[in-house]
């Protein structure tokens, strides 16, 4: 690929001379981060449609579609722990460690992670092709930028490979319904330990370790309410849930203060990401 590159850049020099391809190349730079501004250079992304989950199907099924939805939908996510810490946002008994808001019709998302929040470090906000670190606990006037694609880490948890793992046979799960809400459960301790933070292929947890994992689901919208995972690794009790809410009602703007990186315009103007 590089030497068709040298080759044809020299076959232009030869024809239009070094001022001409100098121009050239300059209009082409120019005309990608205009397209990559206004948007128009995209044309093999379109937003995903926002999925409403049917809620007329079994209950099982309402939880495991209500699991995927997250991917189609906006929504706001707090990952809650236990924690004796004053001054921070408290939540079903805990602290919230990150909240995250996810804009995914439009392809944003921010991390609030800090001041407010029992989590420690910089606040993120990214867009399609770049991430913007800011507000750092360190030095609250730093603020750095780089083109890099995370959308796929809008937050931390993949749930639909959490929604096809309890859809297996291998996994026994528990379906139950009351107040107007859908439960899914499962006791096993793998999955568990996944959720947890741990590698999907590490070792299997110790015998002591003991856990449960709960999706519960709005039974009259359809929408994720929250994801529990409960552990006892034989010396004490641990848990953490990530609530959901504000379905379809957040919105993400980007930071003041902060901007986007010159390579993320290149990248979106070329399509990078979405390129057949």
């Amino acid at each position: 690929m590089g030497r068709l590159v040298s080759r044809l850049t020299d076959a232009l020099r030869a024809r239009f001379g070094d001022d001409i391809l100098r121009r050239m190349a300059i209009a082409a730079v120019l005309t990608a981060l205009v397209m990559g501004t206004v948007g128009v250079a995209d044309p093999f992304y379109s937003p995903p449609e926002p999925e409403p989950v049917d809620t007329d199907g079994p209950p099982e099924q309402v939880a495991l579609d209500a699991l995927n939805a997250t991917g189609t939908n906006d929504y706001r996510m707090d990952w809650i722990t236990p924690c004796d810490q004053a001054n921070v946002t408290r939540r079903d008994g805990g602290c919230v460690f990150l909240r995250y808001t996810v804009e995914r019709s439009d392809r944003e998302f921010d991390t609030d992670n800090g001041e407010g929040y029992f989590g420690s470090g910089p606040d993120v906000y990214a867009d399609a092709v770049s991430a913007t670190y800011y507000d750092f606990p360190e030095d609250p006037d730093r603020s750095r930028s780089r083109a890099l694609n995370l959308w796929a880490d809008a937050d931390r948890l993949d749930r639909s490979d959490l929604a096809a793992t309890l859809a297996s046979p291998a996994v026994e799960t528990t379906v139950s319904e009351s107040n107007e809400t859908i439960r899914l459960r499962t006791d096993n301790d793998t999955v568990a330990s996944r959720l947890l933070g741990s590698s999907e292929n590490a070792a299997p947890p110790p015998e002591s370790f003991d856990a449960n994992v709960t999706v519960a689901v709005d039974a009259e919208s359809g929408w994720l309410r929250s994801i529990t995972i409960r552990s006892d690794n034989g010396d004490e009790t641990d848990w953490q849930r990530y609530r959901y809410d504000r379905w379809n009602d957040v919105t993400v703007e980007r930071p003041e203060g902060t901007s986007r990186p010159i390579l993320g315009w290149v990248f979106d103007a070329i399509n990078r990401e979405y390129r057949p």
